[in-house]
């Protein structure tokens, strides 16, 4: 009975705990901004300002601070205000599959805390910023489905610890930077349905946690680096509507346990000296198109 009175004891106090943190005066009134900025009366999930910050929906806090806002698929429509680049403390930022407007400022690289940046499926426009790769902890960068036009900036490669980089269905142009090939916690790498010219990097092959690689529907031409097919991990390769490849499924032979598909388009497949020796042919598979989920 003691026992039981303690641990209810503690989750009132933990359950108090979360009902009356507070955040700063300067953070309540960045949310204030953003709620008038981006229709907050009308969001699927609206908040009461009336309530306490910790009640809001999606607003993640912590030492009486924010560091998360979680606001996926509901509803905002507008920009988001200058200020919220004020939430230094900010690890999470997931605004994708709604109907933002505007551009990334530069401010983003005030985000030193940031490990998730989700804000694909909107209509965000301008270029990504060069300084982003100043975000030294960002883990997941997810913009797909915008507007977004220009060159990759090369400071990516900076992003150590990044595991997902998914940029497809935009208008981003130039080549691919080799210093993607930095990213060695790279899971993730999908730059598909852009306006990317030029080869396929060989620095790639050193991504060795790579498991999927999407490049569909760009300009690439040449062929596919040697050290890309030999990357342990990598179960999908989609590089159709490219200058390079033919409609081919590739299973590997049976000194491999994990299987890879590769989808790589209507042209004539060259790939650089003997490199698919250790792959079998299979004429009657053709993968999926991409299909985009999130889960806040």
């Amino acid at each position: 009975m003691i026992l039981k009175n303690r641990v209810l004891l503690l989750l009132f106090v933990m359950i108090g705990f979360g009902m009356y943190a507070k955040v700063s005066q300067s953070e309540k009134e960045v949310l204030l901004e953003l709620f008038r900025m981006t229709q907050g009366e009308h969001w699927t999930m609206s908040w009461s300002l009336d309530e306490p910050i910790a009640n809001w929906h999606g607003v993640e806090i912590e030492n009486d601070r924010i560091i998360g806002l979680h606001l996926f698929n509901n509803n905002l429509v507008g920009q988001l205000p200058q200020s919220i680049y004020k939430l230094q403390h900010l690890k999470v930022l997931n605004v994708a599959f709604n109907k933002l407007s505007g551009q990334i400022p530069t401010e983003i690289e005030n985000f030193k805390e940031l490990r998730e940046l989700r804000m694909g499926k909107n209509k965000l426009t301008g270029s990504i910023p060069e300084h982003i790769g100043n975000l030294q902890f960002l883990e997941v960068l997810e913009l797909f489905d915008n507007e977004f036009s220009g060159a990759l900036p090369s400071s990516i490669g900076r992003l150590a610890h990044l595991k997902s980089l998914v940029l497809s269905h935009n208008g981003i142009e130039g080549q691919i930077p080799q210093s993607i090939g930095n990213l060695t916690q790279l899971e993730g790498l999908e730059l598909g349905s852009n306006k990317i010219e030029g080869t396929i990097p060989e620095s790639l092959g050193e991504l060795l946690n790579l498991n999927r690689l999407v490049l569909f529907e760009n300009q690439l031409s040449g062929t596919v680096p040697n050290a890309i097919l030999a990357l342990p991990r990598l179960k999908v390769l989609q590089l159709q509507n490219n200058n390079i490849g033919v409609d081919v499924a590739f299973q590997n032979s049976a000194r491999k346990a994990n299987f890879a598909v590769f989808d790589v388009g209507d042209k004539i497949l060259r790939f650089n000296d003997d490199a698919i020796h250790n792959f079998d042919f299979k004429q009657d598979t053709r993968m999926a198109d991409t299909k985009f989920e999130d889960v806040d």
